[in-house]
């Protein structure tokens, strides 16, 4: 090997400094609203492009002998004044994409997990995911139990019967990968947090039985700043599902309502300020009751089938697959609990009992249709929203006051946010012949009000993508098929 003084970099480095001050120098009158989008657009990808270049110089600097901590203090030393937590993680996200890792076993080790996340290292050098997907990915590797990220699991390949092993490092990549491509880094994080409570649902159990966790719950008042007092809630497990459920049915926006001189009136309070007025109203309403206080029986939305419900209060040590809208999965001693003490709903989708079409004799959506709604469309339907059915509001498609019909078939899900979008003409939504629901977004400038830009149409794959992460936790767990259908992802 020779070494030189001279950086080899540094042409293509000065090149594209070079770029950059031709980026910064360019007059804003050049564009058109269309074709600044497609530039943001364009830079963004160059931009996870050099996230990429960068990782790959950290492994550079590994190669030619610098250790981890070396590289750390480096980062964080002027001229690169780092700090030394956002150093660690990028030596931990050079290392775990490193691409010349060679596939000869279970990886881990004394390396570490070194080159576990090659998919999605590939993926940000070619601009389709960036730094924070890379950043929750590692996150959640982190947190998936050793033997199970370094085992691998039986697949059967629907088209050919044929059955193979995979290592789970490679599924656990392609998975986040997938992810990455398709959402927000918010909401792949949400996935990860879907995907690690379905591989490993006992450190619930183990948060439920523990004595310390329980006692360390507790309520504390803060002192009075500008009239606001904030206080500090710990609570367990099973004590979060109970009051995230109550709040969720106490805190749904008003109903919109006209007054008697037309004006249309909405509730303009924030999601925050709803579950304070809910929290204030529950207790308000406790205090108030005469008697002796007995202890109602909490309203929680499972999915859960009839063996999860058996395993809970028959066989305590198995493992259930049971989720709570607005939470997640849990473990098969809080599914116990709650069927013990809450009541459990059902969704009515058909002619089973339920109500689903009221046509205009009501404007609201009936209990009965926002629970067929939230099967059918799996939260929110705007591109990329990961809001629970819960936290939604039933919107008319066509509006009420343009003739809209309060049926299940002229009702999406929409939240507060998105829903005040499609008001303002930002966001629309349609219906398929299949009963899917897709969106898109209209993007306009009071510059051009006559160049309104709409987008592609876009189905939220938010929910199939939560039960693919389900799915696929509850492979790693059992390390094989769960049932027919079962395919490596791609």
């Amino acid at each position: 090997m020779t070494w030189t003084d001279a950086p080899p970099l540094q042409p293509q480095l000065a090149a594209l400094q070079a770029a950059l001050r031709e980026v910064l120098q360019c007059p804003a009158a050049t564009f058109s609203p269309s074709s600044a989008r497609d530039a943001v657009t364009a830079f963004l990808r160059v931009r996870h492009q050099a996230d990429a270049a960068y990782l790959h110089l950290l492994r550079v600097l590994g190669d030619v002998g610098s250790t981890p901590s070396e590289t750390v203090r480096f980062l964080a030393c002027a001229p690169n004044t780092l700090s030394r937590a956002q150093a660690g993680r990028d030596v931990d996200a050079a290392r775990i994409t490193d691409p010349s890792v060679v596939w000869d076993g279970a990886i881990g080790g004394a390396d570490g997990d070194r080159g576990a996340l090659q998919h999605l290292g590939d993926a940000l050098a070619a601009g389709d995911a960036s730094r924070a997907h890379l950043d929750v990915a590692v996150r959640c590797l982190s947190r998936i139990p050793t033997t199970i990220r370094r085992g691998t699991t039986t697949l059967t390949n629907t088209d050919t019967g044929e059955v193979v092993e995979q290592r789970n490092a490679e599924l656990l990549d392609a998975h986040v990968t997938r992810d990455a491509r398709r959402h927000c880094p918010q909401v792949a994080a949400h996935l990860a947090r879907e995907l690690v409570l379905t591989v490993d649902p006992q450190h619930e159990d183990r948060a439920f039985h523990d004595p310390d966790a329980f006692a360390r719950r507790g309520l504390v008042f803060g002192p009075p700043v500008g009239g606001v007092v904030r206080m500090t809630v710990d609570l367990d497990e099973t004590a979060t599902v109970v009051l995230r459920q109550a709040l969720a049915a106490e805190a749904a926006p008003l109903p919109a309502h006209v007054r008697p001189d037309g004006e249309l009136v909405r509730d303009l309070r924030s999601k925050r300020q709803r579950d304070h007025d809910a929290l204030l109203s529950l207790t308000q309403r406790g205090a108030a009751a005469g008697g002796p206080a007995v202890a109602e029986a909490a309203r929680v939305s499972v999915v859960a089938t009839a063996a999860d419900v058996a395993a809970a209060t028959e066989q305590r040590a198995a493992q259930t697959g049971a989720v709570v809208e607005g939470h997640g999965p849990v473990a098969t001693a809080t599914l116990g609990y709650l069927v013990c003490g809450a009541l459990l709903q059902k969704v009515l989708t058909g002619a089973g009992g339920a109500v689903l079409d009221l046509g205009r004799a009501t404007r609201l959506a009936t209990a009965s249709q926002r629970r067929a709604l939230a099967v059918r469309d799996g939260g929110c339907v705007a591109p990329g929203c990961a809001v629970a059915p819960w936290a939604c509001e039933a919107h008319h498609a066509p509006a009420w006051e343009d003739g809209g019909r309060t049926d299940l078939d002229t009702m999406v899900l929409l939240c507060p946010g998105h829903h005040r979008a499609w008001h303002a003409h930002h966001l629309e939504v349609r219906l398929r012949p299949d009963r899917t629901v897709e969106a898109r977004w209209i993007h306009r400038d009071p510059r051009w009000p006559g160049h309104a830009a709409p987008q592609p149409w876009v189905h939220n794959s938010y929910p199939a993508d939560r039960r693919a992460a389900r799915e696929l936790g509850a492979r790693l767990r059992t390390g094989g098929d769960e049932g027919p259908g079962a395919d490596p992802p791609g």
